[in-house]
């Protein structure tokens, strides 16, 4: 199994010469152009959820450590570009593929647990408080969840990170690849384990959701006297925005987990094929890429936080108020006088145009 940047050097290589530019440029430009966006996306959100008012709930450490997960995740993307380079060398070849690779896989899955334990940790704020309630919505015991979450991951990882091997290039004499060659115990293995990644966060992650409309629908049909359905349906649509993040999670790593189960092994000759794995192995870093857009731009609180104590929401404050500057009154009284001057001289000179035309 090719890994990201080998199928798009073997893809390169096995394109017409003439075509070859155009197709360097195409993955170098889509994967710049989304490593840029997330990591202003992820530095805004570390800066917001820094904050104290945040970082002092266990919701707001969660997505500190996504943040900044997500954001690691992204530059072990773009480092995994030098591979396309033709000169580079077998040992920094190989520790891009055994190490980089490697790190940038684990971070990817690391995001998604996290992804649904943040909808967990926030589901706990809808119930009554009790011993157990507050228990799990301490910050150390969130700090221990999310240290366990870590390194469960990167033991799950341990059988990719051990069978990923830097090979000679078939197409190419003198060249290398980057290959994870699974025997056939490790690779149901690592397909039990793909499916999990991905599924029991999304679960979590609704089944979190539900929980939070459930208990405020129960509430507010007691409290106005309706029917818990239809208040249930209400919440849902004031709150569908919950259901984002999980959705867009699913919908990006989907296609990449269907494709490993179905061509565990993809023939070079087959370019469609080919260009469908890199381009749903591309798919999954979307949601690391738009952590601001999934967390921080549908939650009032977090975006008040944002444009009232973040560094770059201040400074888009300023911006803002520099291109709507209201003058002094003295300046404002000026401009008018010289308006009103501009104005008579103006109509003064059209009536002299007015009479020479009648004249």
């Amino acid at each position: 199994m090719l890994c990201l940047a080998s199928r798009m050097k073997t893809d390169i290589r096995t394109t017409s010469i003439d075509q070859q530019n155009i197709m360097t440029f195409a993955y170098v430009f889509s994967v710049t152009l989304m490593v840029t966006f997330g990591i202003i996306s992820n530095v805004i959100s570390i800066d917001t959820f820094r904050q104290t008012s945040i970082r002092s709930t266990t919701v707001g450490i969660y997505l500190l450590i996504y943040s900044c997960c997500s954001l690691f995740g992204l530059i072990m993307l773009v480092c995994r570009l030098f591979q396309l380079i033709d000169s580079l060398t077998y040992l920094p070849f190989f520790f891009i593929c055994n190490v980089i690779s490697g790190l940038a896989s684990i971070f990817t899955r690391i995001c998604l647990w996290l992804n649904g334990f943040t909808a967990f940790q926030r589901s706990l704020l809808s119930f009554e408080p009790s011993y157990i309630i507050n228990k799990f919505r301490s910050r150390s015991i969130a700090l221990k969840q999310i240290f366990c979450i870590i390194i469960l991951i990167f033991l799950m990882h341990i059988h990719e990170l051990i069978c990923r091997v830097t090979l000679p290039d078939p197409v190419a004499p003198g060249k290398f690849v980057c290959q994870i060659k699974y025997p056939n115990a490790l690779l149901i293995l690592n397909q039990i384990f793909s499916t999990l990644h991905i599924f029991i966060p999304f679960f979590l992650h609704l089944l979190s959701t539900c929980l939070i409309l459930t208990s405020i629908s129960r509430r507010r049909a007691l409290l106005h006297r309706t029917t818990y359905w239809k208040q249930w349906m209400k919440e849902f649509h004031t709150h569908s925005h919950l259901f984002v993040a999980p959705i867009i999670a699913m919908v990006c790593t989907l296609p990449q987990l269907v494709l490993s189960l179905k061509y565990s092994c993809v023939d070079i000759s087959i370019k469609w094929l080919l260009r469908l794995n890199t381009s749903a192995n591309l798919l999954i870093y979307i949601p690391q890429s738009i952590t601001f857009f999934l967390f921080i731009c549908y939650s009032e609180v977090y975006f008040r936080t944002f444009i009232n104590e973040s560094i770059f929401g201040k400074l888009l404050c300023l911006k803002r108020n520099t291109n709507n500057k209201i003058f002094p009154l003295t300046a404002t009284h000026t401009q008018l006088n010289n308006e009103t001057k501009l104005r008579s001289k103006m109509a003064t000179n059209k009536s002299h145009d007015n009479k020479n035309t009648q004249t």
